[in-house]
């Protein structure tokens, strides 16, 4: 259950702590006082957008932090999915921080977490419930889901989606397969147009453009490299004087050789310069060898066969692919297509038997699907009509319907099965069952949701539910039954109800008064979990308003007493 809930710097809340109960708490306070602040700040730790506007002004921060106690089984496994350490006999830590400059921060369990983790986590922990969530009722397509939810029904559902999905990528690979065979001739054509040409290239190297732009630059250089390297190697080796560097070297080395039986000194210099002269003979060498241009015999002609074969590749380029890489895998695209266009009857044929068996196979899980959803049907709608006629709708007519889905008297299939469902209703006698959206009003909404919760109250796995102001548009006797089912839902789920009704708030296990102060010419939210005394005078004054009068009191202490005697 929600533990303790720290609030810092949130509208008017500088900074309020609340430690929850167990069962049925309710929260009451003047319009104002800030009950809307408690909602806003639980929604935060559950992931909900945070605004800076939300910002107690003045502040760089706002921090929301809460503690629960023993969650659910679900929660710990997401938190091994995250890599989240915990400690079972410890309280569960959930924090948010967001910042004047936009930033926003969650922590659970001192380790930071994305906020899509932390809205995963937060379904576990809290359930909130007020009256813009009315429109999830009013929307039909909702329907199904909270009827599914109710039905749990989730092992056969996911069995019936991986059938659909599979369902639906055959049906694509199949229409693809035959909006080819229309165009299958030209495109055959095409291909094998595409396959001849790139293949008559001859492309093997990857790297063969950039080599042939190297040879090209050295190419259109030829003269002076062949006149200048023959140069080098005359020089050093053999040239029309007789006179090389290599033969002064030698006549050099005989001269130091003649001197080593005086100098000793003179047989290390001769070693030395012998093994110059093998350094300098390889240059030579290497030089000699880039005038042949690795036995190129004609550098002009070899250099317009590389500027056709240059023209040739950007030819391919410009429709194949930005590289030789590029067009070398268009090529195999290419034969792979071919190949799919040679065996395309045949790949479509296979493909309508697959489709067959597993569109018979979704089908028949769809049936199974089926019958579960009616008969949760039947069980759901038998007991929120129950509860609506204890909530002060006696004549209400509650039916879920769940008809098939046809075309031309065929069964269809969709995303979610067979199934088309939708919430039915008839609030006053003699009326015929209409879909809900047309005829409920905010009233019979808020007793409706109730009645859903009430029967859901153990299917969504949260421990704790909050009832934003339930009760609107309602009052007296209907009001005490909704505490009544509240503090029903609260004998399993931890139930936190922000409420304006003095019959609901009689009811309650703990109750919480909301009151805005002024400190230092500053508006102030303050929380306080009222005694037996303050209680009664907080009844009271939700009963009677500005002035109240004896009467109010003993009224207040009269639906106390009565509340203690209304079972759970």
């Amino acid at each position: 259950m929600l533990y303790s809930l720290h609030i810092e710097n949130i509208a008017v809340a500088k900074s309020i702590d609340i430690e929850f109960e167990n069962g049925f708490n309710v929260l009451t306070g003047e319009t104002g006082a800030g009950k809307s602040i408690i909602i806003d700040s639980i929604g935060l730790i559950l992931g909900a957008k945070g605004s800076r506007e939300l910002i107690r002004q003045g502040s760089e921060k706002a921090v929301v932090s809460a503690l629960f106690s023993n969650p659910c089984e679900s929660v710990y496994a997401l938190c091994d999915e995250y890599g989240i350490d915990y400690d079972r006999e410890d309280l569960f830590s959930v924090s948010r921080m967001i910042s004047v400059d936009g930033k926003s921060v969650a922590k659970i369990n001192s380790r930071t977490v994305s906020l899509a983790q932390l809205k995963s986590i937060g379904v576990y922990l809290i359930n909130i419930h007020g009256q813009n969530e009315n429109h999830i009722f009013m929307n039909k397509a909702n329907h199904i889901l909270l009827l599914d939810e109710f039905a749990a029904c989730d092992k056969v559902l996911d069995s019936y989606l991986a059938l659909y999905s599979k369902l639906t990528s055959l049906k694509n690979e199949i229409t693809s397969l035959r909006e080819m065979s229309k165009q299958k001739d030209m495109m055959i054509d095409i291909l094998n147009y595409q396959v001849t040409e790139i293949t008559s290239a001859k492309l093997k190297d990857e790297e063969e453009e950039e080599k042939l732009s190297e040879l090209r630059t050295k190419l259109k250089e030829a003269e002076k490299i062949i006149k200048q390297s023959s140069n080098v190697y005359k020089v050093i080796c053999k040239n029309d004087s007789g006179i090389s560097v290599t033969y002064l070297i030698d006549k050099a080395i005989e001269s130091l050789i003649k001197l080593a039986d005086v100098e000793p000194e003179a047989s290390e210099m001769a070693e030395k310069l012998t093994s110059y002269k093998y350094e300098i003979t390889d240059i030579a060498d290497r030089a000699r060898e880039l005038s042949s241009f690795g036995g190129i015999d004609d550098p002009e002609q070899e250099l317009q066969n590389v500027e056709a074969r240059l023209m040739l590749i950007q030819k391919l380029k410009k429709k194949y692919g930005s590289s030789i890489t590029e067009i070398i895998k268009f090529k195999q695209d290419a034969e792979e297509k071919l190949k799919a266009f040679e065996r395309g009857e045949e790949k479509i044929e296979e493909l309508s038997v697959e489709y067959k068996k597993i569109y018979q196979n979704a089908l028949e899980t769809a049936e199974k699907l089926h019958e579960i959803r009616c008969d949760g049907a039947k069980r759901l709608g038998n007991t929120i009509k129950e509860a609506l006629e204890f909530l002060d709708m006696p004549k209400v007519m509650f039916e879920i319907k769940v008809a098939k889905n046809s075309s031309n008297g065929k069964t269809t299939l969709s995303s979610l099965g067979i199934d088309d469902v939708e919430f039915m209703i008839a609030t006053n006698p003699g009326e015929e069952l209409a879909p809900m959206n047309k005829i409920a009003s905010g009233g019979e909404l808020s007793r409706i949701m109730l009645a859903m919760k009430s029967a859901m109250s153990d299917k969504n796995g949260a421990q704790t539910v909050i009832f934003d102001e339930i009760d609107t548009g309602v009052s007296g006797s209907t009001s005490q039954k909704i505490g009544i089912k509240l503090r029903a839902i609260a004998s399993n789920t931890q139930t936190i109800c922000v409420t304006h009704s003095p019959q609901i708030a009689a009811l309650a296990d703990s109750h919480f008064f909301i009151k805005k102060v002024e400190i230092d010419n500053r508006a102030q939210a303050q929380i306080e979990l009222l005694s037996d005394e303050k209680r009664i005078a907080e009844i009271a004054r939700i009963i009677g308003g500005i002035n109240v009068t004896d009467k109010q009191f003993a009224a207040a202490r009269e639906l106390i007493n009565q509340s203690k005697g209304l079972s759970k």
